[in-house]
């Protein structure tokens, strides 16, 4: 086999494993979001979810999951390596809640500059948010991300693809 076809293939399956990865992290974002849009409606008793924050979810979902690869690629949160597994997930966690906060805060700016507003003005619509509705929104994004790094986390310390043998009974690259 040429080392150009053995290339072309190692292409195709990272590109695989990164497109199935990209679609587990968007599936759970999207339950995570869903579960806090029906919570969130039924305490204000509205009866149901409406298409329009359900397709807003799927889009956050599926926009915060690239973040989260963007953030893996580059490495967010290996700069410091805690002994300890429960700081490593801690840290990271809160490494990649930064960096969602910050992709956030750009997406938001790029929107708003696509509709045609002054960044002043986008500026000024950010900022107006009560400061409590920004913590307790930073608060979940982080209690979202925990499970994430947890299993990545507990996965590398007990071997790659070891803790999804575990629970699903075969390994990624069967």
């Amino acid at each position: 086999m040429s080392v150009e076809v053995q290339g072309e293939r190692n292409i195709k399956q990272r590109l695989k494993a990164e497109m199935v990865e990209y679609a587990i992290i968007s599936a759970y974002l999207l339950v995570c979001f869903s579960t806090m849009l029906l919570y969130q409606n039924a305490m204000l008793s509205k009866g149901g979810l409406s298409i329009l924050p359900l397709s807003m979810a799927v889009i956050k979902a599926l926009l915060l999951g690239k973040f989260i690869l963007i953030g893996r690629a580059v490495g967010v949160g290996t700069r410091m390596q805690p002994k300890i597994l429960l700081h490593r997930i801690l840290w990271k966690s809160l490494a990649f809640l930064v960096l969602l906060i910050v992709f956030t805060g750009i997406e938001e700016l790029v929107v708003g500059l696509v509709h045609g507003h002054s960044v002043a003005q986008i500026v000024a619509e950010v900022t107006s948010n009560p400061m409590l509705k920004k913590i307790a929104s930073s608060v979940l994004m982080l209690l979202v991300l925990i499970p994430l790094i947890a299993f990545e986390e507990i996965d590398r310390a007990l071997g790659e693809g070891s803790l999804r043998r575990m629970l699903f009974g075969h390994s990624e690259s069967e």
